[in-house]
């Protein structure tokens, strides 16, 4: 098992696992994804900026780890309930499991993407024929969504967009000092400026 990722509220691990009894067992492996929530790369991000979680807390009026588990269960509801209503290129997910603090570990167990996908870096462009592509299927995303009975999901996610106003409060004061510290300043970082809208 090797650690891919550490997100802000998760860490990525991929898992390998081989076969002794195969008669090619260089080529006889299986990859997959669990990512799994947790502070500590929060806490570790903390500590490198000058942000101050007390103060989201008393903002938000929600305890961190709250705020973390709702983010999960938003993840763990997305890929149960809508990715088959959007219908738009997604990781296959087989297992979700809810963070209950004090009880149970949350986790998403999910297909591993690594030889059919690429990450790009923040700083890289997309081609005309990737935008065409991306368009085409946000378009079919919002038809879907758009056409279906509203019972299924009206009302259903208002939390959600709720914690999408709490994680713009909360990363805001992150983001000057992130594009300070960026290695490529300059330029990437006056356009990043305009994007952030950094006065």
């Amino acid at each position: 098992m090797s650690l891919v990722e550490k997100v802000f509220i998760s860490q990525v691990l991929r898992c390998t696992v081989t076969f002794v009894d195969s008669t090619n067992s260089a080529k006889d492996v299986y990859h997959t994804i669990l990512k799994i929530p947790g502070m500590e790369c929060m806490n570790e991000a903390k500590e490198k900026c000058d942000f101050n979680f007390d103060n989201f807390e008393k903002a938000a009026n929600k305890d961190k780890y709250t705020f973390m588990t709702e983010i999960h269960k938003f993840e763990c509801d997305f890929y149960k309930n809508l990715t088959i209503i959007i219908d738009v290129p997604c990781p296959k997910v087989f297992k979700t499991r809810e963070w209950i603090l004090k009880k149970q570990e949350g986790v998403i167990h999910m297909e591993d993407l690594t030889l059919r996908g690429k990450t790009l870096s923040f700083f890289e462009n997309i081609n005309l024929t990737q935008v065409k592509c991306v368009i085409r299927h946000l378009a079919h995303m919002h038809k879907n969504i758009l056409s279906i009975n509203p019972e299924i999901w009206h009302g259903k996610y208002i939390k959600t967009q709720e914690a999408l106003a709490d994680c713009a409060q909360l990363f805001a004061p992150m983001e000057a000092p992130f594009l300070k510290k960026s290695k490529r300043e300059g330029k990437s970082y006056s356009r990043l400026k305009y994007l952030f809208r950094i006065n």
